[in-house]
């Protein structure tokens, strides 16, 4: 994906062939770790290529092949295949080819950062995402929302970026190598201190890429940029390498004693996304509030030291979401509008796309037989009772605010069929046919990663909880009835949405200004007073250098002058 990357910068302004060498990029991607994963199934191939040493120390490039990170490999390029199909579709109008180049730099950084097996390696394939989401998020950079959105990006995953270099700078110093491998295989012997701190600095670098609490807010704006973008970043790629960080890493994570922390942050995060999901209109900034809720669920199982639940559950929401992305550009592209009211007056249902939404929005709220039922077995497997009830109660508001929008843009019937087109046809209809029947991986799943699933009496409480959402969102959205209700329930999560910690930041940036202003008044007057003592020294010591002159004769004038006015004074006082 490197060498396609610099294929497209040189070939200049061809888009259409620029399309082809990323998508071919891509597809070669995925054959060869597809090759790979079958080739070295259950073993673990670590390739070593030594960088450059110093002081007797060796720094390496070093890759891991195995179960985890060649399926992870895996996903990543069919999802950017799919996603490269889609863009042909989306980006036709787009001149520059850039775009191109952009996306297979980006698939290049992740799949990077998925084998690599040197933290070193690892935060530079990181910091290679964060560039390239940058370049993507704001690739209309000449309006003003992707430029702003890009840069916010940029800024707040750079506070776990600096929490994952210094986790990396903390690991090294104890441990006196790089390699993910042998740090996990040495744990024993490290101090109890620093894997304290170095887990508390990898929770916070996961939670920063995964848009978690309090780092949300960036990924809702990122939906500024293009929707294949969006499709890419909220699968199986950007968003899911805080979660994919953990699991390689979890055994730090659990000695750390984070996993109490994650599994609260997670469900805080999963609440407020989900309530704020409720009162929004635009439909990318639902599936957005959705995959931070989802998100939120794989750090959930994470927190349970549920790796395996987490990976099967990001497996089967990269599959779900990417589709629904497609589905929303298409609604963009038809007609030229995200907000889920408008887009009802379109008279979308019974067109082509409304099969793959219901299957799509039935996945979020993890409606059976779609494979993220069985996902959710998986993934709440070691919860507890209290974190089963937050699930459950989580659940209930996932399926409103998904058939919210569901009932709310196919509320109409269709008057024409929408256009088909075979790269927007195939990515989905692949997507919807492993969606459906995605849920027999589950039984062989656990050869890739260690897993457990079972269906006990919450999952059934959990599943009544989502028809019974599904049912309220049934008469309150699609049938108009109980207004009172709605308009409560938006006040409720406009309420949320008033104590977003931007608000809080902003106002103590305001502060922050206020006093620099005061201080930069302070100083100015400060300056203006020793200016103003200067220029008077200056002004008495010119004029006594016009008197003290060395002429003699007026000294002694000065001297007489002055004895006289003496006497005087002392005749007519004294």
């Amino acid at each position: 994906m490197l060498v396609s990357s610099i294929l497209i910068a040189l070939l200049g302004e061809k888009k259409r062939l620029s399309w082809a060498v990323s998508l071919i990029g891509a597809a070669a991607s995925f054959m060869v770790s597809s090759i790979l994963f079958s080739t070295y199934f259950n073993k673990d191939i670590i390739e070593k290529y030594t960088w450059f040493s110093v002081s007797g120390l060796s720094f390496s490039l070093s890759f891991l092949g195995n179960n985890l990170t060649l399926f992870m490999a895996m996903l990543v390029s069919f999802i950017s295949v799919l996603v490269l199909l889609f863009s042909r579709f989306y980006m036709r109008k787009e001149k520059q080819s850039r775009f191109y180049a952009e996306m297979s730099f980006f698939i290049f950084s992740m799949l990077g950062l998925v084998i690599a097996n040197s933290l070193l390696l690892l935060f530079i394939f990181w910091e290679f995402v964060g560039i390239a989401s940058y370049l993507l998020i704001g690739f209309w950079y000449d309006r003003e929302e992707p430029a702003v959105s890009s840069k916010k990006a940029l800024i707040i995953t750079r506070i776990g970026d600096l929490s994952f270099l210094t986790a990396v700078i903390v690991l090294f110093s104890s441990f006196k190598t790089f390699s993910i491998s042998d740090i996990i295989g040495s744990l024993a012997t490290a101090p109890h201190s620093v894997l304290v701190l170095s887990g508390a600095l990898l929770t916070i670098a996961a939670f920063s890429k995964a848009a978690q609490f309090p780092f949300y807010t960036w990924l809702i704006d990122a939906m500024e940029g293009p929707t294949p973008v969006s499709a890419l970043l909220h699968s199986a790629t950007m968003v899911a390498a805080g979660v994919y960080l953990l699991i390689r890493l979890l055994p730090i994570v659990s000695i750390a004693g984070m996993s109490e922390f994650i599994v609260l942050l997670a469900f805080i995060t999963a609440f407020i996304s989900a309530v704020l999901a409720l009162k929004e209109r635009h439909l990318k900034k639902i599936l957005a509030y959705s995959t931070i809720e989802s998100l939120a669920f794989m750090f959930m199982a994470i927190g349970t030291l549920n790796a395996g639940g987490a990976l099967f559950y990001l497996f089967t929401h990269a599959i779900f979401k990417s589709m629904l992305f497609f589905i929303t550009g298409i609604f963009a592209i038809f007609f030229g509008t995200y907000d889920i009211y408008l887009l009802k007056d379109k008279r979308i249902r019974m067109s082509w796309v409304t099969v793959p939404a219901i299957i799509g929005f039935a996945s979020i709220a993890a409606i059976p037989p779609f494979m993220s039922f069985f996902a959710h077995s998986a993934l709440t497997y070691n919860f507890n009772i209290y974190e089963n009830i937050a699930f459950v109660i989580v659940s209930f508001i996932t399926a409103l605010f998904s058939f919210r929008a569901l009932f709310v843009v196919f509320g109409k019937r269709a008057r024409k069929p929408l256009k088909k087109e075979f790269n927007t046809v195939f990515p989905v209809v692949t997507l919807v046919v492993l969606s459906t029947i995605g849920g027999v991986f589950l039984y062989f799943f656990g050869s890739i990663i260690t897993m457990v699933q079972s269906f006990d009496y919450f999952s059934f409480i959990s599943l009544a909880a989502v028809f019974l959402g599904v049912v309220i969102s049934y008469f309150v959205f699609y049938k108009g009835k109980a207004e009172s209700y709605t308009t409560k329930a938006r006040d409720f999560a406009e309420k949320f949405e008033n104590y977003r910690y931007e608000k809080l930041i902003i106002t103590a940036g305001k502060a922050v200004s206020a006093l620099g202003y005061g201080l930069a008044e302070f100083d100015s007057t400060l300056v203006k007073s020793v200016s103003t003592a200067a220029e008077s020294t200056f002004f008495l010591s010119s004029k006594l250098r016009e008197i003290e002159n060395g002429d003699a004769f007026r000294y002694l004038t000065a001297i007489i002058i002055g004895v006289v006015a003496v006497v005087i004074l002392a005749v007519v006082f004294v």
